[in-house]
């Protein structure tokens, strides 16, 4: 009886036509594209947040700590020390404060950061310089968009003010000091390569007056999810190095970027549930063929019910026949969107060259580029969606056509 029913449903999926086929085919339409469009969206949001995360936590670290009066000879040993705990890829010291950068006639506000080594260690693999890295006394990485503000190439010069000056009796002096410009950096952010400017410890510290103070250590992990687990071995072994527990501070990152991630989740949730709506239409449209469907075969289901069909097989056709429209929307669906993700590149630059429209500014969205990551729980969620309302879009057809009683529709004819 199973070969009986899948017969049937082979047949009935064959056999729509008139309107019945319409709106049956743009039932499946529908849950294609919302089925592609969903994955599409999701796997932008999550390439988008993955992109965000690496470039902003290669920056910042995955964690701050800072310890009150700490000097750079032991915030060195300490490094050493953390970089001993499982998970630890790698603790620096730095200094960093805010200057003002002069160069040809042109000045800008920046910030002014120094670390213990090299300071594009750990920015991701979308880091690059121009020119040379650092080595010498005072010179210094440049962003490469600030140096373009300021037409400075590797090589060339600049001068740096910083707000913290002296007081003399002629009024108040703002330090400056020169150096020369190693290279230029990107990190694939604006923010970043638009205002951030490195140097080596010993040359910013020289510089900001703090001889031999740092502000923080930044501490990255080989997994940024590892933070809660580290955490307690992290303030264990800094607690040796200060005076007093109260003088440790750690910042995880999960704190210093909470309400911004957050904010990327609240959209992502959203636009799931805004584009959902369509394939929600398109269950609807389901339904509608599905009824259709079930008054044209009225004298089929009354020959196939005298013939010794039961209910439950009568139930079982029409629910499959629903089910494998779904699944054709779907998988046409997962084919398109994964299509559409892979090519994404191409597609934004063939429509900005259609139509001039920049359709992903940087200065925008801070990243250079369209990311695109396809989830595996996505394509889950977005998959187990789209058929439960296939699912629900085709019981009430299947079950009113098992409700037919097949004598009063030989009766009807």
């Amino acid at each position: 009886m199973n070969g009986f029913v899948s017969m049937v449903v082979r047949r009935y999926l064959r056999s729509r036509r008139g309107f019945t086929r319409v709106v049956t085919l743009f039932s499946v339409l529908g849950i294609l594209l919302g089925v592609a469009a969903l994955i599409v969206v999701l796997a932008v949001m999550s390439g988008f947040r993955q992109e965000l995360m690496d470039r902003i936590l290669g920056v910042s670290g995955h964690a701050t700590l800072q310890i009150a009066g700490l000097q750079a000879p032991a915030a060195r040993i300490l490094a050493d020390e953390l970089e001993k705990i499982d998970g630890v890829v790698k603790a620096t010291p730095y200094v960093s404060g805010q200057v003002m950068v002069t160069a040809q006639g042109r000045a800008t506000g920046a910030f002014l950061r120094g670390v213990d080594g090299d300071p594009l260690e750990g920015m991701g693999k979308n880091a690059s310089v121009v020119g040379e890295k650092l080595g010498e006394t005072d010179r210094l990485l440049v962003g490469s968009g600030l140096a373009a503000q300021l037409g400075l190439l590797p090589g060339g010069g600049v001068t740096l003010l910083s707000p913290e000056g002296a007081r003399t009796i002629v009024g108040f002096i703002p330090r400056t000091g020169q150096f020369g410009v190693a290279g230029t950096f990107n990190v694939g952010m604006i923010q970043f390569d638009n205002a951030l400017v490195l140097g080596k410890l010993e040359d910013v510290q020289r510089f900001l007056g703090r001889r031999e103070a740092i502000d923080a250590l930044e501490i990255r992990l080989d997994d940024p999810q590892k933070i809660e687990i580290v955490t307690p071995h992290i303030l264990e072994v800094a607690d040796r190095f200060a005076e007093s527990p109260v003088d440790v501070t750690l910042i995880p990152w999960t704190v210093t970027n909470a309400e911004f991630f957050r904010a990327l989740q609240v959209e992502r949730v959203t636009m799931f549930i805004i584009l959902s709506l369509i394939v929600v239409v398109a269950a609807f449209n389901i339904i509608t063929g599905q009824m259709m469907l079930v008054n044209d075969k009225m004298s089929d289901i009354a020959i196939l019910r005298t013939m010794g069909a039961t209910q439950r097989q009568i139930r079982r056709i029409f629910l499959l026949n629903g089910l494998l429209l779904g699944g054709i929307g779907v998988a046409g669906g997962i084919v398109l969107g994964m299509l559409i993700v892979w090519r994404m590149a191409e597609l934004v630059d063939l429509i900005r060259a259609l139509t001039g429209v920049n359709l992903f500014p940087s200065e925008v969205y801070f990243l250079s580029e369209l990311p695109g990551k396809i989830s595996v729980t996505d394509m889950v969620n977005v998959v187990g969606m789209a058929m439960l309302l296939t699912v629900l879009a085709s019981l009430y057809p299947a079950w009113k056509a098992s409700k037919l009683n097949p004598v009063e529709l030989l009766r009807r004819g």
